[in-house]
């Protein structure tokens, strides 16, 4: 969500490569999926990398404040997987994406080194560089320049239950460990070595959902009507809708326009409180 459509679209386009697959307004059925009644006739983008893969939706809202980066609570961070990480760092500066860490090796391995920067609308980005395998997790390395979302980061007061609710979803397991999070630990002031209980939820495609514990976290202030601030939402393919227990704003509707192209679709909150939409495959 962004209160700067053309402006958030352009520092994509322009820094991160991306072009634009898709742009309209959100319909009446669109905006009843989300439970975001307000957003009617409101401008959306879909945006696609050079690789072929369309991994961002931005929605126009002047009502909507920017996000406040690390410190409240559903959706965090998308972790995008690039090429060359500390080349880019060197290519954003000047840009409209803040520097907010530079890159350095991750601490559950040296073949994942990464930096953060926060955009225009105060959404965080982890842009990664895989640098070989890393088992036991399932990643991608990246086939452009910056190529896709691999991993979205959310936020909540309690690791446990909010792992439960992705688990259900059919061939996936979880890995669950502490490990110290220095974005997170800046932002708050703390000690940068501070670890943190987290969880990883690995999907299909070399896919996965990360799940950090940060009890300091607010609730993200929601405006009735309306999508939460930054990183609204999270979209996931699913074999079957039905086979999902999902407390949704309306039973499963077919949507036309990308990403879902005559597909169902459904959208409700997961057990964190952030909102999750889920697009059936067939």
């Amino acid at each position: 969500m962004c209160a700067d459509l053309d402006f958030l679209v352009a520092a994509y386009v322009d820094y991160l490569s991306m072009t634009v697959q898709e742009a309209g307004l959100v319909s009446e059925a669109q905006a009843s999926i989300w439970g975001a009644a307000e957003l009617v006739g409101a401008r959306f983008s879909v945006l696609v990398s050079s690789s072929g893969v369309s991994w961002i939706r931005v929605v126009e809202d002047a009502f909507v404040p920017a996000a406040v980066p690390f410190k409240q609570q559903g959706w965090m961070a998308l972790e995008v997987v690039v090429a060359d990480v500390d080349q880019l760092a060197t290519e954003l500066v000047g840009s409209p994406f803040e520097l907010y860490r530079p890159p350095a090796d991750l601490d559950v391995s040296d073949d994942i080194r990464a930096m953060q920067v926060i955009g225009p609308a105060g959404e965080v980005l982890y842009l990664t560089q895989v640098k070989a395998p890393v088992p036991p997790f399932e990643i991608p390395m990246a086939q452009c320049r910056v190529d896709r979302l691999f991993i979205p980061v959310m936020v909540c007061s309690d690791r446990d239950t909010a792992t439960a609710f992705y688990t259900a979803f059919s061939g996936v397991k979880d890995y669950k460990f502490d490990t110290k999070i220095t974005s997170v630990n800046a932002a708050y002031g703390w000690e940068l070595e501070l670890k943190h209980p987290v969880a990883t939820v690995q999907l299909a495609a070399n896919t996965m959902i990360e799940i950090d514990q940060i009890e300091a976290a607010e609730a993200r202030p929601n405006i009735l009507g309306h999508l939460p601030a930054g990183i609204a939402m999270i979209s996931y393919e699913v074999d079957s809708i039905a086979d999902l227990e999902l407390s949704c704003f309306t039973a499963p509707v077919r949507m036309d326009v990308a990403p879902y192209n005559g597909r169902l679709v459904v959208c409700g909150r997961g057990a964190g409180g952030e909102l999750v939409e889920l697009i059936e495959r067939c």
